[in-house]
């Protein structure tokens, strides 16, 4: 008989969260625990197989009942020999590193891995907002530390001529910006409307004289970063600040719903990550107002969805083992 269940694992500089799931898209049991980069490799690696052997575990089930373990990892990845390239988030020690071999070793199950952000959007189009409405072509933003985009063209997700598709967060907006991406050239999208450039404009606001709630909210309820949970509790305030930085990153990644549209035509266009997981369509509704503002095309405008994820936190989980079923 054929495996039917895989395991599906996203490893994120924060968390990792390790999932068994079956062919239908349910996650049967779900592990989530810090991931302390601080650790170094081989502490994030054992705790990740911790996780992986944890959740099969609660799902009772044993290794041979498993096809393959999906990993996606924030990096760039050599899907074919499984190697981790780079993963700046995770800590030292990551460079060309041989996850999918050391997962085998432990474990006994042959690993798969890809980039974080491409999984999920698989995971939104195979089991999420993609297979719901029933599209062949989607993109999937994730809005989070950084912005990561996943784009699915005929039901095929691109990977791109070098393996770099998806990159939607370094996409230059407004060039006249200040604000220098990780690129090196200003007006990009990441360093205006992620949660790390959103923590930085409000520490700009408020060091300049502005008064808010969200520092005092940061040490009390974010454990002194900008967490999803002190951006919705700052709403909840009516925070000036928050308000303002927070529209700034919804026209921001309008602007860029827009563009995508314009150049790709797809069917639907889906928004995750912490934030939206938390403000829901309060967060992704003024995004696609401005975007479809930006459409050269106002022909039937409304029939390009602009949606929040269906799987909430469970996109990289679902996606990644999506991924190992597809390669296994």
């Amino acid at each position: 008989m054929a495996k039917k269940l895989y395991v599906g694992v996203d490893l994120g500089g924060t968390s990792i969260r390790a999932g068994v799931v079956s062919p239908k898209g349910e996650v049967l049991s779900l592990e989530k625990r810090k991931t302390h980069p601080e650790l170094g490799v081989e502490g994030v690696f054992d705790r990740l197989a911790g996780a992986i052997e944890r959740a099969m575990k609660t799902a009772e089930v044993k290794a041979k009942a498993i096809g393959g373990i999906g990993v996606g990892v924030p990096g760039p990845i050599d899907t074919e020999k499984g190697i981790v390239r780079l993963a700046v988030n995770l800590g030292k020690g990551w460079n060309n590193f041989p996850l999918a071999d050391r997962l085998y070793e432990r474990i006994g199950v042959e690993a798969f891995l890809d980039n974080d952000v491409r999984v999920g959007a698989l995971g939104e189009f195979t089991h999420g907002a993609g297979a719901a409405a029933g599209v062949k072509d989607m993109i999937a933003i994730f809005v989070g530390t950084g912005i990561g985009g996943g784009i699915i063209l005929n039901g095929e997700l691109r990977t791109g001529f070098r393996g770099g598709a998806g990159e939607v967060g370094h996409t230059v907006i407004n060039g006249n910006d200040g604000i220098i991406g990780k690129t090196g050239l200003p007006g990009t999208v990441e360093p205006l409307a992620s949660r790390s450039g959103m923590e930085k404009a409000v520490r700009d606001r408020v060091a300049a004289g502005e008064q808010s709630v969200v520092p005092e909210l940061m040490e009390s309820v974010g454990g002194g970063r900008l967490t999803s949970r002190v951006i919705y509790e700052a709403i909840q305030q009516k925070d000036k600040v928050m308000l303002e930085v927070l529209a700034t990153a919804q026209h921001t990644l309008g602007v860029l719903a827009g563009n995508l549209v314009n150049t790709l035509d797809p069917e639907m266009i889906v928004f995750g990550g912490g934030v939206t997981e938390r403000l829901g369509d309060k967060f992704v509704a003024p995004i696609r107002k401005v975007a479809q503002a930006h459409y050269i095309n106002k022909a039937n405008a409304s029939a390009v969805k602009i949606v929040p994820a269906a799987l909430k936190d469970a996109s990289g989980v679902v996606g990644a083992a999506v991924m190992a079923r597809g390669r296994g």
